[in-house]
Parts: C-alpha cells; sequence; structure tokens
C-alpha cells in the first residue's frame, strides 16, 4: 500500500511541474528612471524582483506632481499609465515588446483583456487631475514566461510610446511624458 501511495504522489508531482520544465527565472536587478522635466516626477521600485514560476516580478510606477499648481495627466484603457511594455531598444517604435500587465486590465472597461497576450484598449482619453505634491501609484507584473531574454530593457507605452500625457494650467496643450525607464533583467534559473 506505501508503494502505491508513493508512486501515487510521485505521478501528481511530476504532471504538475509538467507546465514548468524549460522555464527561465529572471530578477530584475535595477530599475532607473532618467530625469524628467518639472511639474512631472515619476518613480519605480522594485516590490518584488523575483519572476519565478511561482509568481511574477512587480514594479510599482508612481507619479507625483511636483510642481505648484493642478496638473492634468492623459491616458488610455487605465489611469495614470494605461498599457505599459518592456522593449529591447529606445528606437522601438511598434509594439511587441513585453507587457507589464497588472489586474486592473480586466477590470477596466476601456481595456479588452482576455489574456496577456490578447488585449486591446479603447482610444477614450481618461484625464484626472492631480494637485501639488499629489501622486498616484500603480503596480505592474512582469511574468518569467513572456520574458525574451536577459539583459536591459526600457520601459514605454504599449500603443504609443509615452508614459502618459499631461497638461498644465498654463500650457493646456497637451505634452508627451517619457523619461528613460530602464530595468535589468537577469537570468537566474532554468527548471
Amino acid at each position: 500500500m506505501r508503494r502505491r501511495t508513493l508512486l501515487g504522489a510521485a505521478a501528481a508531482s511530476m504532471a504538475s511541474l509538467s507546465g514548468c520544465l524549460g522555464a527561465t527565472e529572471y530578477t530584475v536587478t535595477d530599475v532607473r528612471v532618467g530625469q524628467s522635466s518639472a511639474p512631472v516626477g515619476l518613480d519605480v521600485s522594485i516590490t518584488e524582483p523575483n519572476a519565478v514560476i511561482e509568481h511574477p516580478a512587480r514594479l510599482e510606477f508612481t507619479v507625483t506632481n511636483q510642481g505648484e499648481a493642478p496638473i492634468r495627466v492623459r491616458n488610455t484603457g487605465i489611469w495614470p499609465f494605461g498599457l505599459l511594455e518592456l522593449v529591447p531598444s529606445l528606437e522601438t517604435e511598434e509594439a511587441g515588446g513585453t507587457l507589464l500587465w497588472t489586474s486592473r486590465y480586466e477590470e477596466s472597461q476601456y481595456v479588452d483583456a482576455t489574456s496577456r497576450s490578447n488585449y486591446g484598449t479603447e482610444d477614450t482619453p481618461l484625464i484626472h487631475t492631480l494637485e501639488p505634491g499629489g501622486t498616484a501609484s500603480e503596480t505592474y507584473e512582469l511574468h518569467g514566461d513572456d520574458i525574451r531574454g536577459a539583459g536591459t530593457r526600457y520601459v514605454r507605452g504599449e500603443f504609443e510610446p509615452p508614459i502618459l500625457e499631461y497638461s498644465t494650467q498654463e500650457s493646456e496643450a497637451w505634452q508627451s511624458f517619457l523619461p528613460e525607464v530602464t530595468v535589468t533583467l537577469e537570468k537566474t534559473g532554468h527548471l
């Protein structure tokens, strides 16, 4: 009887690992945000560095109004950052990088997301005001099976390069906000 229990447990363990074999695991080792011009500030922090079988890596993006007057922030899909992706080069202009995922995509009426590889967004602009010193944050997930190799990647909007657009009381024209955000990925394991 013990042998059957042992064999059953071993078979169940192998079956549960079958989808994991060959999966590469990554660690986010560094995130850097280049200079941004006032009144908009951006901070990106690593809240979970490891993109492993058990869970994705997580990055928290925070936009801050560093000015002395309210600013309006605009995006599509979800506010404030919309759909974001990692691309291999600053010159990358078309979509096709690694999608940074948030469950808010599934909750938004403006995003049609059936999976991390099948999604779209409406062009409806989402506009909110950030008061002086005000912040807005969103945590994005980076799933290991979506990553296309180790190295340095750059954050861009999924369908348009800016991370967001903003306007001030002084200039009502929308300005693109596109600081250089680099994410360094290191391959840490292979099952």
